[in-house]
């Protein structure tokens, strides 16, 4: 695990790197913007895309479309989640206890809340045993 991040900066600096290169690898999808709020045990990730995909356009013009797209997204995303886990754990030495992720097909945006096993203040405050 890396070194005890030391500001919060830092951290959501880490998640942001980790969640951006699992997106690019194994989800093939580029996002534009990324914002990370970390508040003790809890991180949310909102993501906004580059560039639409046509065929998620139009798909995700009627609900069913829409469904469908969350149903697709939900299920890659599954697929390789615990790497995803394991990128975050590394990047700023904290495990995960759970991960959800909510795409929003319209508008391009993808949301993940993470919870830590415990709050980042506790497990940065600890010294390091280098």
């Amino acid at each position: 695990m890396a070194s005890a991040l030391t500001n919060k900066a830092e951290m959501e600096y880490a998640i942001t790197l980790a969640v951006l290169d699992f997106h690019t690898e194994f989800m093939k999808a580029h996002y534009s913007s990324v914002h990370v709020h970390v508040c003790d045990e809890l991180i949310e990730v909102a993501l906004a895309r580059t560039t639409s995909i046509p065929a998620e356009n139009q798909l995700a013009r009627s609900t069913e479309g829409r469904a469908l797209l969350r149903q697709f997204h939900r299920a890659m995303f599954d697929s390789c989640q615990s790497l995803l886990c394991t990128r975050i754990e590394d990047a700023i030495g904290a495990k995960v206890q759970s991960l959800i992720a909510d795409v929003d097909p319209s508008a391009g945006r993808t949301t993940l809340i993470i919870r830590l096993q415990e709050s980042l203040t506790t497990s940065t405050a600890r010294p390091s045993n280098s």
